[in-house]
């Protein structure tokens, strides 16, 4: 997204740094300012120092801080567009989007207008009489008119295409019904995608409803049990949470989560009071979804289903959420197949008893291997401690894997060092390979590797094209900035524009990886936080200073003359002093001039 610096800078005004910090991490006055322990490093004496009076936070010991949107954006490890908006609509403060991320929004907010017409229609149908059958089932299954309401659960009709003539007759577009899979073409025509179902309405993190669950009425098992809604423009089904609407801060608040398998569980335990619990949404969890949850706590309860399809899902999931440095504890529920079962029989007394007798992560899966191996028989012993290599491969914690060879250690009788032998001299630590895929690629292609003084170079350039003047010529280190200083090459350097079009099409025509075009597109969006012109101007002297200085460094480790030592020595003195960036610019000319001098250029 693209907003305009006065729109940031008034943001940035009107937050106030101590609450938004404050709202994440626990702060006590220290005179005029505020001191917490430093959520950014491991902290045991309060380090990170907020300042009302100047809107930033900083941390001694790891430099981390910066304004309210920079804190907001590295805590919740998303970027610094996103924390504007983010923080906008918590602290309700209007924000308009600018240049084509705008008119995604727009496109976008038609698809919200559909998905909130369908919402409201499914709505009215559950309390109308041709909804009876929908009622009487969610009433068999303990969910409540109060339930309904506070979750505002919906009921499509057994009908035909009575959503999709609905709408159609609300004025909105055919092909965009059926590009958010409410409705589908045949060969008799176009028909309701969901169709005699409970509806349970899906929520992006803003609140918007972007997709829809549905289970069926119909006893045949030809027909689906449950039905969600696809892919769409709005809606990534491996990138939300059933039920996150509105847990944040309960989340962080209570820093934990129960992560369920099904609506029904998690309608259940949020009527029985443990509104911390959330369910992927009909697809196996995936590492998106574990970082989405790890914006908020660090720590997961599992409780997915207790048949053996729930507890591979366990294990897989519980491989996910290890990887990315969770806390994890699994539910062992008896007699009963969720928690939504388990909840309406034994009640909350019986499922808090479960959650205070869960298993951690590690002896859950002692408990599942064990039962498929004979540890009497050496070669049934070897397989059965090869099933913790996955694991194993998951933790990045030298102590942790350490701890966890001292249980399998003692659990077995097996000496340690034979076992770490197999499950850490020979099984080094990988990421999870859905991480790699999806977001870094590293195993299939080259890093970026830019360096920070080139990677703030490209983000000045591209907040002040004009400025490319100052750098054109400097020796770049990465393949990624010489491709876009061959882009900046290219263009009018005159002028402040809008990049994203240029850059778009350079991205398409030259050769590009996915992690490029990704950094590229980053910096783009960083710039903005440069486009003030007073901003601009402080980093452009820094950033020309440094390169002044690097070159400096270097050009002295390649002399052998004592007296060319002492003239470059001269300069880098000089340097030190406070000076206009005129005088910086001919400072570095004179440098220039003692290398021509004496042919080290």
């Amino acid at each position: 997204m693209k907003y305009r610096s006065e729109d940031v800078e008034n943001l940035l005004s009107q937050l106030r740094i101590e609450e938004v910090v404050g709202d994440e991490i626990e702060l006590k006055k220290a005179g005029s300012n505020y001191k917490g322990l430093c959520p950014f490093h491991p902290d045991t004496t309060p380090s990170f120092s907020v300042s009302p009076s100047k809107n930033i936070c900083k941390c001694f010991v790891c430099g981390a801080g910066g304004n309210a949107i920079k804190f907001y954006s590295l805590y919740h490890k998303i970027s610094y567009e996103e924390a504007i908006g983010e923080l906008a609509k918590k602290y309700n403060i209007p924000m308009k989007v600018y240049g084509k991320s705008f008119q995604k929004q727009e496109e976008n907010e038609k698809y919200y207008k559909i998905m909130e017409e369908a919402h409201r229609y499914f709505q009215e149908n559950v309390f109308e009489n041709r909804g009876r059958s929908a009622l009487e089932y969610l009433t068999k299954r303990g969910v409540t008119p109060k339930v309904i309401k506070e979750n505002q659960l919906g009921y499509s009709l057994n009908e035909w295409s009575g959503l999709f003539d609905y709408l159609i007759a609300k004025g909105f577009d055919k092909d965009d019904i059926i590009e958010l899979g409410l409705a589908k073409a045949g060969e008799k025509g176009i028909y309701d995608a969901f169709r005699n179902r409970i509806m349970f309405p899906i929520y992006s993190i803003s609140g918007r409803v972007i997709a829809f669950g549905g289970r069926t009425l119909e006893n045949s098992k030809e027909i689906p049990k449950y039905i969600n809604s696809p892919d769409t423009p709005i809606f990534k089904k491996g990138r939300n949470l059933y039920g996150i609407k509105d847990k944040g801060s309960i989340l962080k608040k209570k820093n934990y989560s129960l992560l369920m398998e099904g609506y029904m569980d998690v309608l259940s335990a949020h009527s029985y009071g443990f509104d911390v619990a959330l369910a992927s949404l009909g697809t196996a969890f995936t590492y998106e979804q574990g970082e989405l949850l790890k914006r908020y706590t660090n720590n997961v309860i599992m409780s997915l289903d207790m048949d053996n399809a729930g507890q591979m899902a366990t294990e897989r999931t519980a491989l996910i959420l290890k990887n990315l440095g969770f806390n994890i504890r699994v539910l062992k529920l008896e007699n009963a197949k969720d928690p939504d079962e388990f909840l309406k029989s034994f009640g909350k007394d019986a499922f808090l008893k479960a959650v205070k007798n869960s298993l951690e992560i590690f002896d859950f899966l002692y408990e599942m291997y064990i039962k498929e191996y004979d540890l009497n028989n050496i070669m049934s012993q070897e397989k059965f401690i090869a099933r913790f290599k996955e694991f194993f491969k998951n933790i990045e914690s030298v102590l942790e894997r350490s701890l966890y060879l001292d249980k399998l250690s003692k659990y077995t009788g097996i000496d340690k060092n034979l076992l770490k032998g197999t499950l850490i001299d020979n099984n080094k630590y990988q990421k999870n390979q859905e991480k790699n895929e999806i977001f870094f690629k590293k195993e299939k292609e080259k890093s970026v590797g830019v360096g920070i003084l080139e990677e703030m170079t490209i983000e000045l350039i591209f907040s002040r094209i004009d400025f490319y003047k100052y750098f054109f010529d400097k020796t770049l280190e990465s393949s990624f900035s010489k491709k876009i200083f061959y882009f900046f090459e290219s263009l009018d350097n005159d002028e402040q524009k809008d990049l994203s079009k240029e850059l778009m099409e350079f991205i398409k025509n030259e050769n590009f990886n996915d992690n490029e075009r990704d950094e590229a597109l980053n910096l783009l969006i960083k710039s903005i936080e440069y486009s003030e012109d007073r901003k601009s101007q402080e980093l452009l002297k820094e950033i020309y200073k440094s390169w002044f200085l690097k070159e400096l460094k270097e050009s002295m480790e390649k002399l052998t003359d004592l007296i060319m030592s002492f003239k470059l020595k001269s300069v880098e003195e000089e340097l030190r002093s406070e000076m206009s960036f005129e005088e910086l610019e001919e400072k570095y000319k004179k440098f220039r001039g003692i290398l021509s001098e004496n042919n080290i250029l």
